[in-house]
């Protein structure tokens, strides 16, 4: 599926690491914004904000994680 400009916008920032930018591709990745998700793609760009130390995708990181098949788990 052809990207839209925001899209494009979005992984040109996350790619020049910007962790708000990643975070935020991370997530329309994992919910499959512009088609099917792509949940090994959403959770290396969260980890990336994460390790960028960006607060909401350590938060993220926190409650929510993925397994060896980059499977939403939510925590109890």
């Amino acid at each position: 599926m052809r990207k839209n400009k925001k899209t494009r916008k979005l992984y040109k920032s996350a790619a020049m690491g910007k962790p708000a930018a990643m975070y935020r591709l991370g997530i329309r990745l994992q919910l499959g914004s512009h088609g099917q998700p792509d949940l090994q793609g959403a959770s290396a760009w969260i980890a990336a904000a994460a390790e960028a130390g960006y607060a909401p995708a350590v938060e993220w990181i926190r409650d929510y994680g993925f397994d060896d098949g980059a499977h939403v788990q939510a925590e109890a």
